[in-house]
């Protein structure tokens, strides 16, 4: 089985060197010619994992340049960031024809509310789409430390071959049928991970730290109960784990987010503008999904005014959970 993995950054390249070990050759692609280039030449992604030797059956390729590989592929692994989802599956269309195709970014569009998986299929025609999702940081699945994923799968075919390529002693496979659930899960965790962020910035004790995130796990499985068809997806790696990882671990993207939007160090150049865009377009979409729903988000109110730059944020801190403390009466 050949396998192509389309983005060559720290999470594609820790895909890529654990799917190896199940495939005949895993083909990598990315846009840094310099990058590929020592992939090939010293099987190394030296920007992201310079001390990793990666298998030798992974070979490099530019996305735009040798984008005709993808055709000897049995298998397309997106991993890419959400904002670029639908632009590169486009771009790819014509050689994703007939091929499964997996998800793993985790986001949302704005306007649209579709998740990656139907970005993808309105982008390339194809259908054959699922995903996973879990509680992993590239760095530590590459190192193989013990990680657990959530297989969106809505037929055995794509079940069988997703648990195929990440077949590993160190990582445990859950599963659901319900692929655009697990997928919101991925997009909620980022969103309770910014505001526990914020919170943390002005919070003092593990006590205060705890609370909220009780208060912000309830919220979540609030919106998951009413929009999940898999009525368990809440105790699954994709949800539970995940939303755990994201929230209580300063390795986090988006609880970092959270906490420079708190001190107010948010123009900082070193950040990446690209999760602050990110997270705002997520907290659009599911503050846009729970109005539709009916639903009464005030955590994620609280994130889309505090990512706005509406108000004190100490203040609405305060009324956030006067807010809350009326509501459990």
């Amino acid at each position: 089985m050949k396998v192509s993995i389309i983005g060559c950054g720290s999470y594609g390249t820790a895909l890529a060197q654990i799917i190896s070990s199940n495939v005949n050759q895993v083909f990598l692609f990315g846009r840094d010619f310099s990058l590929l280039h020592e992939i090939n030449k010293n099987n190394v992604n030296k920007v992201y994992f310079p001390s990793i030797k990666l298998n030798e059956n992974i070979k490099a390729f530019h996305i735009t340049k040798d984008a005709e590989y993808i055709k000897d592929c049995d298998v397309i692994v997106f991993s890419v960031p959400s904002g670029v989802t639908r632009d590169v599956a486009r771009k790819l269309s014509d050689y994703t024809k007939g091929k499964m195709i997996v998800s793993t970014a985790k986001g949302i569009e704005y306007p649209s509310l579709n998740t990656m998986s139907q970005s993808i299929m309105k982008a390339t025609g194809n259908k054959n789409i699922y995903c996973f999702s879990g509680p992993t940081f590239a760095d530590e699945l590459i190192m193989g430390y013990l990680s657990g994923f959530t297989v969106g799968a809505n037929d055995k075919e794509g079940r069988d071959m997703i648990s195929d390529l990440l077949s590993s002693p160190n990582i445990l496979c859950d599963f659901s049928d319900d692929i655009e659930g697990v997928e919101l899960c991925g997009v909620l965790k980022n969103i309770y991970s910014i505001s526990i962020g914020i919170f943390d910035s002005f919070s003092h004790s593990n006590n205060e730290h705890y609370t909220f995130l009780n208060l912000c796990f309830k919220e979540m499985k609030n919106i998951v109960d009413e929009v999940a068809k898999d009525k368990d997806l809440i105790h699954k790696f994709c949800c539970f784990g995940d939303f755990n990882l994201t929230t209580n671990t300063d390795k986090s993207r988006n609880r970092t987010l959270g906490l420079m939007v708190g001190k107010g160090l948010l123009e900082l150049k070193e950040f990446n503008p690209s999760i602050i865009f990110e997270g705002m377009k997520s907290v659009k979409a599911i503050r846009k999904k729970s109005n539709q729903l009916g639903l009464d988000t005030p955590i994620v109110n609280f994130a889309h005014a505090a990512l706005n730059k509406k108000g004190n944020i100490k203040m609405d801190i305060h009324k956030l959970l006067e807010k809350i403390k009326i509501n459990l009466n």
